[in-house]
């Protein structure tokens, strides 16, 4: 909660014309309780809820076909640049009139503050046949294209609610609550480890988007330990076609890497992911012990479990333990794993020096797939219209 302006006409206040020769109220600003982010975060969680650059653009053509307008004069690449180089902090809070007639707030207002006239083949027919699709066109489309405007990316989003709720068309709760839960990602992994890392560090380097991310509950003793048992679990998520939004992660290890593959080939549903801790260069000429002595060697797909993507300092080791048949390889362990994840796990804020690189690309691994999870769950409601 954040003390956010208000603006508000003055009664009986100056007025004064602007440079489009309209004539326009002077404005006050109070300021009350609602909720702001920075757009570049607001942005990622836009994106989550399925409104990617490439939903955009979907709902782009679907309204040009809704409302029967040409979009080769207005190309949504055109929409794009146009509000990727707007000079956001020139735009006034006065949009003139208000309650004005569909379409008529886009000819009015936003044609010429986007400089549409000079972006466009035929200007005078987009503003004029474009303007009702261009009125439907979401806010999370017009957020998401708006914050690849460098100007922008910090500026901060506001929701004022409080006239809202002070006047009774509605109340508190239905703007300050959790996520639904149709918008949430229920992450399972291999064992409690990987579950406690991985949500530790959604809470350090992205905490923006960390409430979009559920765990199975482990306080009770996490009951999917080891890949097998991971396995059937899935197996029997699929068997009764579960609605929930599913993440599964598995090592890049010999075992983890195998049932992987196994998974794979499981006529997984559409809500469902299944993920595999990504290669790392890092990884390529990594320490190892083994029967023959200490030799560098690969360890993607055969050692890396998710400690391996922590800082580990100048001299990691991994211990090969076992033959993999499965696999056909031999699977290793991260000497010491339990103290870099205790190390880890201890930290309160992001520490200066602490490599946080690959566990990043982590992050951003299930990030970018639940995008594509969300993108693709939107596209389908489109089509259904």
């Amino acid at each position: 909660m954040a003390q956010v302006p208000y603006y508000y006409v003055k009664e009986g206040g100056n007025t004064y014309i602007d440079s489009l020769g309209e004539e326009r109220s002077e404005l006050f600003v109070e300021y009350k309780e609602g909720m702001a982010r920075p757009l570049s975060q607001v942005a990622d969680r836009i994106e989550l809820l399925g409104h990617t650059l490439k939903h955009c653009e979907r709902e782009f053509e679907h309204l040009s076909r809704f409302n029967d307008f040409d979009n080769q004069r207005l190309t949504f690449d055109e929409l794009k640049e146009a509000l990727a180089s707007i000079d956001a902090n020139a735009i006034s809070a006065d949009y003139g009139e208000m309650g004005e007639d569909f379409g008529k707030f886009f000819r009015r207002q936003i044609f010429d503050r986007l400089g549409l006239g000079s972006r466009t083949k035929d200007p005078d027919y987009v503003r004029y046949h474009a303007s009702e699709g261009m009125e439907n066109l979401s806010a999370y489309s017009i957020l998401r294209l708006l914050a690849l405007n460098p100007q922008a990316q910090h500026l901060p989003v506001t929701w004022q609610f409080a006239d809202v709720e002070i006047g009774g068309w509605a109340n508190r709760g239905a703007f300050v609550r959790p996520l639904d839960q149709s918008n949430r990602f229920l992450i399972v992994t291999e064992g409690s480890s990987d579950a406690k890392i991985i949500r530790h560090a959604l809470h350090l380097l992205k905490p923006h988007v960390s409430d979009f991310f559920d765990f199975v509950d482990m306080e009770e003793g996490y009951p999917f330990s080891g890949t097998g048992n991971l396995f059937r679990f899935i197996q029997g998520l699929v068997s009764i076609s579960i609605q929930n939004n599913v993440v599964v992660v598995y090592d890049n290890d010999a075992e983890g890497l195998a049932n992987y593959v196994r998974n794979r080939s499981l006529n997984v549903p559409s809500n469902m992911l299944i993920l595999k801790l990504p290669d790392d260069p890092d990884f390529t000429q990594f320490n190892t012990l083994g029967p023959n002595g200490h030799h560098p060697a690969d360890i993607n797909g055969r050692a890396a479990a998710i400690e391996c993507y922590l800082d580990l300092g100048d001299n990691p080791l991994v211990r090969w333990t076992s033959f993999n048949t499965k696999a056909g390889a031999y699977q290793g362990e991260l000497i010491d794993k339990t103290e870099y994840m205790r190390s880890f796990l201890d930290q309160r804020e992001l520490l200066p020096g602490y490599a946080y690189n690959r566990i990043q690309r982590v992050l951003d691994m299930i990030v970018a797939a639940c995008m594509t999870m969300r993108e693709a769950q939107m596209n389908k409601k489109l089509n259904e219209l």
